[in-house]
């Protein structure tokens, strides 16, 4: 006798569907959890930040502050950095990262190390 795949599939379903245990479904009741809610570690800056920060990413690059919602969004992430604990070395390659490309082009972690003194001293406190 010959069985096809689809077959041979849905007598597997129906193997272990049976395989689920003593029948006892209080066992498995669902598990409650207490997690608090989750929040935002880095705060969006103020529009006085803001300025600082476009302003001080200008003077790095003026490319940097071209636009100013991405500028706010990747100095957030450049934060976090900051609020972790990194090391200067691994937060400047990361704003390198963050920055570069598109009309900024490839920065250097010289600049990447600035633009980590311009969140800090604008909003990332």
């Amino acid at each position: 006798m010959r069985y096809t795949m689809p077959t041979l599939a849905a007598v597997a379903v129906f193997a272990l569907a049976g395989c689920g245990g003593s029948g006892d479904d209080t066992a498995t009741a669902p598990v409650k959890t207490s997690a608090a809610p989750v929040t935002d570690p880095v705060p969006a800056p103020d529009a006085a930040q803001t300025k600082a920060l476009v302003t001080a990413l200008g003077n790095i690059k003026p490319e940097l502050a071209a636009d100013e919602e991405r500028a706010v969004r990747r100095a957030r992430n450049v934060c976090q950095d900051v609020k972790a604990g990194k090391d200067a070395a691994t937060m400047a390659s990361n704003a390198n990262y963050r920055y570069s490309g598109g009309t900024a082009g490839q920065l250097t972690d010289a600049q990447g190390a600035k633009i980590v003194e311009a969140v800090k001293s604008s909003f990332c406190k």
